[in-house]
């Protein structure tokens, strides 16, 4: 049988989660079939293309230019994406095959399946060879989205992402700001030291630094959660800059021996990748205030920032005068990320360890409320007394400082757990007067929009957010979230973001599966629901997940065996949690139980344009009580005031 040699552009597709629904919905998997056949095949033969076979779910087809296979991939995801039956997963690659009755086998095959195989769900991933032949096209659009070791593949690939346009014809991707030209990124001051303990020094004074040029209103900084993904990076400063949108970068370096310091550090221009300033400090522990404050001065002459008097007072502050006592803040701090129950109680420890060696103080009071509030929010929520040790801890705070940037967050996350979102909103707002940088008060105000039914409003304070913080998945959750009022399905491209920067958090799955569910995209977000499962079986958020997969699967007997006395104790103690098990109840249809949980999550929790459209709730939209209950939301909501 004669075989030929051709260059060919090759694209595999596959239907995101076809194996779940085959297991448990066979009629229902042929169908999806039969669509996607009548979905792609045109669309193959409109580009010159040639339909080589299925693959189960999957679809290869070549072509004999791959801006011809790049323009039917974008036109089969548009159609799929109308259709909204099921997402595909699609990889292009370009290289030789070999062509046999009709077939063709080669590498160039494998690779392109594999490249499918790497694609987020809805996406359309294509290798560095096909960007390259589609990079001057004016029509085509991507960008980079990672490089991967693939199955069978000797070198790592770097894969591509083709941006789509959504209804209004803008790009689906969210496009960062243009540079801004007072943007600095503070990257982690490397520890010089030979004791690897001391690392929450040179940690603390890479977040002090931070902190200070944040309350800076003409500069943007970007935040601690971001920067310290860089920590230990071989990345170079342009490609650092390229990430996180900055054009400024400060690196440096601490060496701590015993009571001796010495500090260096560098501001460096990455459009020209050059030195704009430079500095080595050498002192002791009590000089450490006095170097923080020359750096952060220093970074300020360099970029020609005038200072007003308020921010210049506060680069002057000395918020722990006691440097022992500042130490223990700064292990606190670095306790406090771990985020485990013991982390947690070793942040108490060291917290009252600096109030013995400083007497009372306002940083560490406030610290304190707010590691009381998140142990309460995220170890114990049963245990109240640590809800009211963080309030107590912030009137304290207040007391000594009726500016402290830290005690109006705990004071914002109070009034938002006790349901009054306008003092919250006032506190959060407080916070970002005096620190306008700030990723915890920015974090708190967006979601009390939010909850209050004005996303809208909170659209530029989302892009803030992402300005900031650009390499954390919340950031991109909270953005997407912001659609809750215009349509929750404009929202899902930064969901799927949010999912493609971390893959294996729980948080992101939880979240990413959450999204579909909303849009109506079950099929999408049943395996997301098993993998949370695996990781995570005993969390409360797992259960309520599996309770509405199966119940949107029609399977009322088995998602009623998650509606447990637990879930009911997590209601009770999380409305956001109750907003989540209404859905439930109202998906199986036990209409009464899902509004008793609906009308209590309403106590803090009132978007009612979201919570009138939201299709998880069609079981209920017509009762009377749920009318009721709308009706109320938008008066709660009108009377919020921004």
């Amino acid at each position: 049988m004669s075989q030929t040699r051709q260059l060919a552009a090759i694209m595999f597709t596959d239907i995101v989660g076809y194996t779940a629904l085959m297991g448990n919905d066979e009629q229902k998997a042929f169908e999806l079939l039969k669509i996607n056949r009548e979905i792609q095949k045109p669309i193959v033969e409109q580009f010159n293309g040639r339909w080589i076979k299925e693959l189960g779910d999957g679809v290869m087809a070549s072509f004999n230019t791959v801006s011809d296979a790049v323009s039917a991939a974008v036109k089969i995801q548009e159609d799929c994406n109308t259709v909204n039956r099921f997402q595909l997963r699609i990889g292009i690659h370009q290289g030789e095959v070999v062509v046999e009755a009709g077939d063709i086998f080669g590498d160039a095959v494998n690779i392109a399946a594999r490249i499918q195989s790497a694609a987020r769900p809805g996406a359309i991933y294509i290798s560095e060879t096909v960007q390259h032949n589609v990079s001057n096209k004016k029509d085509i659009h991507t960008k980079f989205a990672k490089e991967e070791t693939l199955k069978n593949v000797k070198e790592p690939m770097r894969m591509y992402e083709v941006m789509l346009m959504n209804e209004s014809g803008d790009l689906v991707e969210m496009i960062m700001n243009p540079i801004s030209r007072n943007s600095v990124a503070v990257l982690p001051f490397a520890n010089m030291s030979s004791d690897p303990e001391q690392e929450y020094f040179s940690d603390g004074l890479t977040e002090e630094i931070i902190s200070d040029l944040s309350r800076v209103s003409k500069l943007l900084v970007i935040s601690r959660s971001s920067i310290m993904t860089f920590k230990g990076t071989q990345k170079k400063i342009k490609e650092i800059a390229s990430e996180v949108n900055v054009r400024y970068v400060l690196e440096g370096s601490v060496r701590k021996a015993g009571n001796n310091l010495r500090i260096t550090a560098q501001l460096i221009d990455a459009g020209s990748d050059s030195h704009i300033w430079s500095e080595k400090y050498n002192g002791t522990l009590e000089d450490v205030f006095d170097i923080q404050e020359k750096v952060s001065r220093s970074i300020v002459d360099a970029l020609k920032l005038k200072l007003t008097p308020q921010e210049d007072q506060q680069i002057a502050e000395r918020p722990i005068p006691n440097i022992h006592a500042y130490e223990c803040y700064l292990k606190a701090r670095q306790e406090m990320f771990r985020g485990s129950k013991e982390s947690m109680e070793n942040v108490f420890k060291l917290l009252q360890n600096g109030l013995g060696l400083v007497g009372p103080n306002e940083l560490l009071y406030a610290m304190l409320g707010y590691t009381n509030f998140f142990y309460f929010r995220l170890i114990d929520k049963t245990d109240r007394s640590y809800f009211n040790n963080a309030k107590d801890y912030a009137g304290k705070a207040f007391a000594l400082n009726p500016n402290s940037v830290l005690a109006h967050v705990v004071g914002g996350w109070a009034y938002w757990s006790e349901g009054n979102l306008q003092a919250s909103c006032n506190s959060f707002k407080k916070a970002l007067l005096i620190d306008p940088n700030n990723h915890d008060a920015l974090f708190g105000l967006l979601e009390v929009y939010l909850y209050a039914g004005k996303s809208e409003k909170a659209q530029p304070l989302g892009s803030k957010m992402i300005e900031i913080d650009p390499l954390m998945p919340m950031a991109y959750i909270m953005k997407g979230s912001l659609f809750f009022d215009s349509g929750i399905t404009e929202g899902l491209p930064y969901f799927e973001k949010a999912y493609n920067m971390d893959p294996q958090s729980p948080i992101t799955q939880w979240m990413l599966a959450s999204a579909y569910f909303w849009c109506g995209q079950n099929e999408a977000g049943f395996p997301l629901v098993d993998s949370v499962a695996t990781v995570l079986p005993d969390w409360s958020f797992t259960k309520q997940l599996l309770f509405l997969k199966y119940g949107l699967q029609a399977n009322k007997e088995r998602s009623l065996t998650y509606a447990t006395a637990e879930l009911d104790i997590e209601a009770k103690n999380d409305h956001h949690f109750s907003f989540h098990l209404a859905e439930c109840y109202a998906v199986i249809d036990e209409k009464e139980k899902a509004l008793d949980l609906l009308e209590y999550s309403m106590e803090i929790f009132f978007p009612y344009i979201f919570l009138s459209k939201n299709i998880l709730f069609k079981n209920i939209n017509n009762e009377e009580r749920f009318k009721d209950l709308m009706k109320t939301a938008e008066q709660k909501s009108a009377a919020f005031q921004i």
